[in-house]
């Protein structure tokens, strides 16, 4: 099974976009959380995110063809 979910970094070498892009984009509504992004500690003062690069890839590239379960 592929990895999905990644950490900052990660999701930023696997999709070449930056983090402050991410949130960006989470923040405007084209990302939703849940489906593209979670909290990785919800009891955490400052957010950190774990993102879903495979849903990011798709909307990133405008393949709705596929839909991630």
């Amino acid at each position: 099974m592929n990895k999905i979910w990644y950490d900052g970094k990660g999701a930023v070498a696997v999709l070449g976009v930056s983090i402050r892009q991410l949130r960006a984009l989470l923040k405007n509504g084209t990302l939703s959380m849940g489906v593209h992004a979670r909290l990785k500690n919800p009891k955490a003062i400052r957010p950190s995110y774990l993102w879903n690069v495979k849903a990011i890839a798709e909307v990133l590239t405008g393949d709705r063809s596929r839909r991630v379960k």
